[in-house]
């Protein structure tokens, strides 16, 4: 059965050059330059595969592999998301603040006067 959508679509179309696929973009798309992203690489060494799984698995969390696959599995509302990074940038700023390296004088004169303790 044919999709009766596809109508109104407009899709990328690729042109072959010599052998090497090229993609036309349509100018609405022409200013955004393409992203290459580098793929996440653990060297094993002496057999140690445990030790490079660790590696691996906190070099996918501090580049937010997962969460930003887990966030694209389903629709967020603009509302809820612009909730979501307002309490975000709250709860960033209280951590700063706590820390003392925030610019509020007197989150910094407490922090002094804890840690001096």
């Amino acid at each position: 059965m044919r999709d009766n959508n596809r109508n109104g679509r407009k899709n990328f179309k690729r042109q072959s050059k010599g052998g090497e696929i090229v993609a036309t973009v349509p100018d609405q798309f022409a200013h955004i330059e393409a992203i290459q992203a580098q793929p996440l690489e653990v060297k094993v060494y002496g057999n140690n595969f445990d030790k490079a799984f660790r590696a691996f698995r906190a070099l996918v969390q501090k580049e937010r592999v997962l969460s930003s696959y887990k966030e694209k599995q389903s629709y967020e509302k603009p509302s809820d998301r612009n909730r979501r990074k307002v309490n975000e940038s709250k709860r960033k700023q209280m951590e700063f603040c706590s820390k003392g390296e925030c610019r509020h004088q007197e989150h910094a004169a407490n922090y002094k006067q804890r840690k001096s303790k």
